[in-house]
């Protein structure tokens, strides 16, 4: 993950991975992440505390996915993936 922009409360950055690397993302309370995979195949998931996988999706090229439920998700490249992601943190400004 490369960092292009870190602001007081948004960070905007490219996301590339290799085929079989993961990428976690924590989204704290107030906050959401914006991902959108431009290249390549990838799935997102995030795992209940405890629980099984409550979350398990694969993005299509170009549409972006809208992370809003605080915890961690994992971002896995099937193949290689080239895409952007937007973090914005919660709490005050």
């Amino acid at each position: 993950m490369l960092n292009l922009i870190a602001g007081r409360r948004h960070q905007f950055g490219a996301l590339v991975l290799m085929r079989g690397e993961t990428f976690l993302e924590t989204i704290e309370e107030g906050g959401m992440a914006v991902v959108i995979v431009l290249k390549g195949t990838a799935t997102v998931t995030r795992q209940r505390q405890g629980a099984q996988v409550g979350l398990h999706l694969t993005p299509r090229r170009g549409e972006p996915v809208w992370l809003t439920t605080p915890g961690t998700y994992c971002v896995v490249a099937k193949d290689q993936v080239i895409g952007m992601r937007m973090l914005r943190t919660g709490g005050e400004p």
